[in-house]
């Protein structure tokens, strides 16, 4: 399939795309499964490792992000295009457009600390409700404890959906389309509200798939499960910019690109 020469406007698809989606992600993930579980494993663990690092930790990882999903697109594009996959593809992210990509995790970041701040403002104490959760035995404790965390979570998921929605495609954008970060977050944005029936059902899917990876010893299941939730956001990517892009080259050989 081709880059869409015109990504700024992303196709509609069918609400039965989101379940397709991930089942595509399972079939591109079988042609090599061992070295896109181990991948994830090293590069997940490199971002875990930065987590550790004090005061900056957590800040790093949440830059880094969008460069290890950049890197997963570029090795399911090798796969789907039949061509060999090796450790350098998950690389692509950070040997190409890694400013742009960092830009992206920087908003992610800057936003989920207005968000947090938000609902600190409101009262919410994410640590107080984890140590009741853990001691408290009194029921009716523990659930006027949510009650009044409740609505500062609802206010929290309000906020976090257009940050999510912003994120999910603009690694994709920019590392096979070369979209500048800002483009790449208005897109993606318009393109998750476009298909918000498809982008659900993928969601559904996907949350029972994470589901019952945790049922798995030792979180191994996620090796699997993640390789294949980032074969499907690959899947999505195809059907909603560069499918729509074949269907444009037909039906206007001669239109420009745009850059």
């Amino acid at each position: 399939m081709t880059n869409a020469p015109d990504q700024d406007i992303p196709r509609k698809v069918a609400a039965s795309q989101g379940y397709r989606w991930v089942v595509e992600g399972f079939r591109l993930y079988r042609k090599n499964p061992l070295l896109l579980s181990a991948a994830f494993g090293v590069l997940f663990g490199i971002v875990m490792a930065m987590n550790l690092i004090p005061v900056i930790g957590s800040s790093l990882s949440e830059l880094a992000s969008p460069i290890l999903v950049a890197g997963f697109m570029a090795a399911y594009r090798m796969l789907d295009e039949g061509r060999e996959l090796e450790l350098p593809n998950f690389l692509a992210g950070a040997t190409g457009p890694a400013i742009p990509l960092m830009t992206v995790g920087a908003v992610q970041l800057l936003g989920a600390l207005v968000i947090g701040k938000v609902m600190l403002g409101m009262g919410f104490d994410p640590q107080a409700v984890m140590t009741a959760a853990q001691t408290e035995t009194d029921p009716a404790a523990m659930q006027a404890i949510l009650n009044q965390a409740m609505p500062a979570i609802f206010t929290g998921m309000l906020l976090f959906t257009p940050l999510i929605m912003a994120t999910w495609f603009a690694p994709a954008l920019i590392l096979f389309g070369g979209a500048r970060p800002a483009t790449a977050l208005g897109v993606s944005l318009r393109a998750v509200a476009k298909n918000w029936a498809a982008m659900l059902v993928n969601g559904l899917t996907l949350g029972l798939l994470l589901f019952l990876s945790l049922l798995v010893p030792m979180m191994l299941g996620l090796l699997i499960a993640m390789p294949i939730l980032f074969g499907s956001l690959y899947a999505s990517y195809q059907a909603i910019f560069a499918v729509w892009a074949d269907d444009t080259a037909e039906a206007a050989p001669d239109a420009v690109t745009r850059p």
